[in-house]
C-alpha cells in the first residue's frame, strides 16, 4: 500500500547528472537542458525531501550524506520506474500481464484450453487465470471486476443493460445417459415419455436448469423432480456417468464422454448459444481481443473436423 505521507520523486536524472559531473553546467549540457532549469529541477527535489542534497559552497560540487543516502536507492527507483513501463506497455498490447478469464463447465473441454495455449505461445510472458463457475457466478465476478470476460451459455433474459454478448457457438442441447442405459434400446421418445424417469440436475438458477424448464413448459409436461441436485455440471455428468439416471447436457459435453449417450428423441431438442460476455463500461484490453481471435479459430477448426 502506497504511504500518502511520501509523494512519487521526480529529478531523479538531474539529480543523478549532476551526481556524476558535480558540475550544474555540464550536467545541463549532458541532459540537453538549460542550467536554470536544472537548478530549479534540484531545489524542487530537495523541497520534496525536506534535505539539501548537495555542498554548493565547494567547488567541484560536494554531496551530502543525504545525497549519498539517494544515490543508493536511486538506482533502484530506477530499475522499479521502468520495470512498471515496460510492464504497462506490455499489457497494453497483451503481451504481457495477467488475463484474467471466466468461463462456464462447456468451455474447458477443448475451445478454451486450445486458444489459452496457443496465445501463450505466442506471448510467454502473458499470464492466465482461469476461473470455471456458473453463470450467475460469473456475472457476479464480471460485475465486481473479478475477471476480464467470460466464455458461457447465453440466456436473452439474463443480460442487462452495461454488458456486451458476442454469439460465438450454437449447438444442440441433448437428453442424456449412460451407454448402456435401458432407455437406447426404445424408439424415439417424447417429453412426456421420459418425464418418470429418475434426473440427476444442476440447480434452479443454472442455465441448464432454465432451458429445461423452458423445454417442458412449451410441451405442457410438468419438469421432474430431480432425484439428484448439484451445482456442478461436472458433478452431475458423473452421476449419470454411473447411475440409471437421466441428464441435460450440451454436445459439446456430449463428445468429451465416450460412456454417455443422448437419448433418441422425437423432436429436436433447442439449441444452445454460447459467447463472451464483457463489460461495456470498459475498453477490452489488447490480449481479451486477441483472445477472441484464438478462439474463434479454434471454433472454425472444430467445425471443419
Amino acid at each position: 500500500m502506497t504511504d500518502k505521507r511520501y509523494k512519487p520523486l521526480g529529478g531523479l536524472q538531474q539529480f543523478q547528472a549532476v551526481y556524476k559531473t558535480r558540475n550544474l553546467t555540464t550536467a545541463a549540457q549532458a541532459l540537453g537542458i538549460s542550467q536554470p532549469a536544472l537548478t530549479q529541477a534540484i531545489t524542487k527535489l530537495e523541497k520534496l525531501l525536506g534535505v539539501e542534497l548537495f555542498d554548493r559552497s565547494t567547488r567541484p560540487l560536494g554531496v551530502t550524506r543525504y545525497g549519498e543516502l539517494l544515490v543508493e536507492h536511486a538506482n533502484t527507483i530506477e530499475r522499479s520506474n521502468t520495470e512498471l513501463h515496460k510492464s504497462l506497455e506490455a499489457l497494453k498490447s497483451g503481451s504481457g500481464g495477467l488475463l484474467r478469464v471466466g468461463c462456464g463447465p462447456d468451455w474447458i473441454h477443448d475451445i478454451l484450453p486450445r486458444a489459452i495455449c496457443a496465445q501463450q505461445q505466442r506471448n510467454p510472458d502473458l499470464r492466465f487465470e482461469l476461473t470455471v463457475a456458473l453463470n450467475n457466478e460469473l456475472h457476479r465476478m464480471l460485475d465486481r471486476d473479478a475477471i476480464d470476460c467470460y466464455f458461457s451459455s447465453i440466456s436473452d433474459d439474463f443480460m442487462g443493460t452495461g454488458y456486451s454478448t458476442q454469439i460465438l457457438v450454437q449447438e444442440r442441447m441433448t437428453v442424456i445417459a449412460r451407454h448402456d442405459h435401458p432407455i437406447h434400446r426404445e424408439q424415439p421418445r417424447k417429453l412426456k415419455d421420459i418425464a418418470d424417469q429418475r434426473w440427476a440436475m444442476t440447480g434452479e438458477e443454472t442455465f441448464g436448469r432454465d432451458l429445461m424448464k423452458r423445454l417442458f413448459g412449451d410441451e405442457k409436461v410438468d419438469l421432474p423432480i430431480p432425484m439428484i441436485e448439484t451445482n456442478s455440471v461436472s458433478a452431475m455428468i458423473n452421476i449419470v456417468r454411473y447411475s440409471n439416471t437421466l441428464g441435460f447436457l450440451s454436445q459439446t459435453h456430449l463428445n468429451a464422454y465416450p460412456d454417455i449417450r443422448a437419448v433418441s428423441m422425437e423432436k429436436a431438442l433447442p439449441e444452445r448459444l454460447g459467447g463472451v460476455t464483457l463489460r461495456t463500461d470498459q475498453e477490452p484490453m489488447a490480449a481479451v481481443v486477441e483472445l477472441l481471435d484464438e478462439v474463434r479459430g479454434v471454433i472454425d477448426s472444430i467445425r471443419v473436423d
